[in-house]
C-alpha cells in the first residue's frame, strides 16, 4: 500500500515546479523591462518564498469551493490498521408511524433540491470523468517519484556536506585575531572595531588563498586571508567594509535559506536561477555601500583589489563571486549607485508573484478519501435492510463520489459507506427522526473518523464522519432535516467530504437502499466503478 504522504509530496513537488517555472518566466520578462530588479535582493527572496509556499499548498487545508482543479478521489488506509469499527448493536424496535410519515414528508420536500443538485453537478461530473486514470496512476507515480527524489536529495545533501566540511577545515586551520591584533590591523576602522567587540564577531586569519568571507548563520565568523595585508590600507578597509556590510544586512541568513531550498527542491531549476540572481544582487549592494561617496581613484583601487584576489583564489574562495563575472561587477563599480527602481516595477513584481501563488492554490487538486475498515460484510452477501420509508438525503446538494461495497486497489476490503463531495462547512441534516447517541470525536477506529454524529432511528442508525463541526449533543432528539453539523475533513481525511454509513443490528448495510434515486446524483466515475465491480447493482 502506498502511504498517503507520498502522493501529497508528489503534488507538492509538481506544484512547486510549475509555480517556479511560471515565476521564472515572469521575472525574466520583468528584468528585461526594468533592469534595476536584478540588483534588489528582496525581489529574489520573495520569488523563492513563493516557490517554497507553492509546495505547501497540498498540505494545507483550504475549501474545495476555492479550487478550480477537479478533486482526486482516493481510498487510502492508515498503514498497519486492521481495527474493527462496528458500531454497538442498534435497537430492534420498529419505526413508529409518525417517524415514517416524517421521513416520507421530508423526502418529498427535498425533491426540488435533488433536481437542482443534478443540474449543478453536471459540470463537475464532466470534469470527474477524467479522474479515474489520474487516480489509478497517482500511487505508482508517487512511489516512483519518491525513489527518484530520495536519490536526488541524498546527492544534494552530500554536496552541501562536502562544502560544509571544507569550510570547517578552513576554520580549524585559521587563527583567531586577538583584540590587540585587530587594533594593529590596517583594514579596520575604530568604529568597525567597536561594532565587532560589541557584537562579539570572531575574526579569523588563514593562510589559504581565498577571498574574505563570512562563515556561519547564527554567529557568523569573518575569515580573512593572510594575503589581504599585501594590499594598501585603503584597499583593505574597503574589502573588509564589504564583508561587514554582508554581516549587518544578515546576508548569510539569506544565503543559508536559499541553500536549504535548493537542497530540498533540488529538481527545481527556477530556484537555482533565483538564488544565483540573489547572490549577484547581494554583492552589488555591498559594493555600492562601500563605494558611495568615494572618489574615482578609490573606486579603481577597489576594483584592482578584486581582480588581484580573483587571480590568487583557489576554487573555495570563488563563493563571493557566484552569479556574476568580474567584468560585470567592475562595470557597476563605475556608476554612482544602483539603478533606480520605479514604483511601477515594485507593484508589478509583487502583484505578479501574488497572482502566481494564488493561481497555484486554485489549480492545486485535492486528495480526498475516506478510511474504510476491515469489518464490513462481503458485498456478495449484503445485509438486507428491513423495508422502511425513504430517508431524506443529508445534504441539500448531492454528489456521490464512492458507493458502498466497491473494492479499491489499495485495500482488500470493500467500502463501508457512501462518500458525498461537499465543501468545508456545508450543512449536514438528519436523514430521519431519531435520538443522537454520539456527537464529536469518538474512539472507534483509533479516532480516524474525526468528528462524528450517530443517530438512532430505531431499526437503523445513521453515521456521519469527518465533520468540521457538530450542532447536536448526545441524547438530543432530532427531526428529519434538522441541522446536525457541517462537513469538513477531520480525522484521517485530506479533502473535505461527507462519509455516511447506515448500521443495522451491529452491521453495516448499503445506504443506497434508503435512496432509490441516488444514482441520479452520482459521478460517472462512481457509477463506472460500481458497475464494473458490482454488476448486480448496475
Amino acid at each position: 500500500m502506498i502511504p498517503l504522504w507520498t502522493m501529497q509530496w508528489l503534488l507538492s513537488c509538481a506544484g512547486s515546479l510549475a509555480v517556479g517555472l511560471v515565476a521564472w518566466a515572469l521575472l525574466r520578462a520583468a528584468v528585461r523591462w526594468w533592469p534595476a530588479l536584478r540588483t534588489r535582493r528582496n525581489v529574489w527572496l520573495a520569488a523563492q518564498a513563493v516557490v517554497a509556499a507553492a509546495a505547501l499548498l497540498p498540505l494545507v487545508p483550504h475549501p474545495s469551493k476555492l479550487r478550480l482543479a477537479p478533486q482526486i478521489e482516493l481510498d487510502v488506509p492508515p498503514l498497519g490498521s486492521h481495527v474493527r469499527n462496528d458500531a454497538p448493536a442498534a435497537g430492534t424496535a420498529t419505526p413508529t408511524a409518525a417517524t415514517a410519515q416524517s421521513a416520507a414528508t421530508q423526502s418529498a420536500a427535498s425533491a426540488p433540491a435533488f433536481a437542482s443538485a443534478r443540474a449543478t453537478a453536471a459540470v463537475a461530473d464532466a470534469m470527474q470523468a477524467a479522474s479515474p486514470s489520474a487516480a489509478s496512476a497517482l500511487p505508482l507515480l508517487a512511489a516512483g517519484w519518491l525513489f527518484v527524489y530520495a536519490a536526488g536529495l541524498a546527492r544534494a545533501v552530500a554536496r552541501q556536506w562536502r562544502a560544509r566540511r571544507l569550510l570547517r577545515g578552513l576554520i580549524a586551520g585559521a587563527q583567531c585575531l586577538t583584540p590587540d591584533e585587530l587594533q594593529a590591523h590596517d583594514g579596520f576602522t575604530a568604529g568597525q572595531r567597536r561594532a565587532i567587540a560589541r557584537h562579539r564577531l570572531t575574526v579569523l586569519r588563514t593562510d589559504a588563498a581565498i577571498s574574505p568571507m563570512l562563515i556561519g548563520v547564527r554567529r557568523p565568523r569573518l575569515l580573512l586571508p593572510a594575503h589581504l595585508q599585501a594590499l594598501d590600507a585603503t584597499q583593505q578597509r574597503m574589502i573588509i567594509a564589504h564583508e561587514l556590510h554582508h554581516w549587518r544586512a544578515q546576508d548569510p541568513l539569506c544565503l543559508a535559506l536559499a541553500a536549504a531550498l535548493r537542497t530540498i527542491f533540488w529538481f527545481n531549476p527556477a530556484l537555482r536561477w533565483m538564488a544565483t540572481h540573489m547572490e549577484w544582487a547581494l554583492e552589488l549592494q555591498c559594493d555600492q555601500r562601500v563605494l558611495t561617496g568615494r572618489p574615482q581613484h578609490e573606486r579603481k583601487q577597489y576594483a584592482a583589489s578584486l581582480l588581484q584576489q580573483w587571480t590568487m583564489m583557489t576554487p573555495v574562495g570563488v563563493a563571493a563571486f557566484n552569479g556574476a563575472t568580474v567584468a560585470a561587477r567592475l562595470r557597476h563599480m563605475q556608476k554612482d549607485g544602483l539603478p533606480t527602481l520605479s514604483a511601477a516595477a515594485v507593484w508589478f513584481t509583487g502583484a505578479a508573484l501574488t497572482v502566481v501563488l494564488v493561481a497555484g492554490a486554485l489549480l492545486q487538486p485535492a486528495l480526498a478519501f475516506s478510511l474504510p475498515s476491515a469489518a464490513v460484510s462481503p458485498p456478495t452477501m449484503p445485509v438486507v435492510a428491513a423495508p422502511v420509508e425513504a430517508w431524506r438525503l443529508p445534504l441539500d446538494k448531492v454528489r456521490v463520489t464512492s458507493f458502498y461495497g466497491v473494492m479499491r486497489s489499495v485495500l482488500p476490503t470493500p467500502h463501508k459507506g457512501i462518500d458525498f463531495a461537499a465543501a468545508k462547512g456545508t450543512p449536514v441534516h438528519a436523514v430521519a427522526s431519531g435520538t443522537v447517541i454520539a456527537a464529536g470525536p469518538i474512539a472507534e477506529n483509533d479516532g480516524r473518523y474525526g468528528n462524528v454524529v450517530i443517530i438512532d432511528h430505531g431499526a437503523q442508525r445513521s453515521f456521519f464522519a469527518h465533520l468540521d463541526s457538530v450542532s447536536v449533543t448526545a441524547g438530543q432528539h432530532v427531526q428529519a432535516g434538522a441541522l446536525i453539523g457541517a462537513t469538513g475533513q477531520s480525522g484521517f481525511a485530506t479533502g473535505p467530504h461527507l462519509h455516511m454509513e447506515v448500521r443495522q443490528g451491529g452491521r453495516n448495510i448499503d445506504p443506497a437502499s434508503m435512496y432509490p434515486t441516488l444514482d441520479a446524483h452520482a459521478t460517472q466515475r462512481a457509477l463506472k466503478v460500481r458497475r464494473q465491480q458490482l454488476p448486480q447493482k448496475g
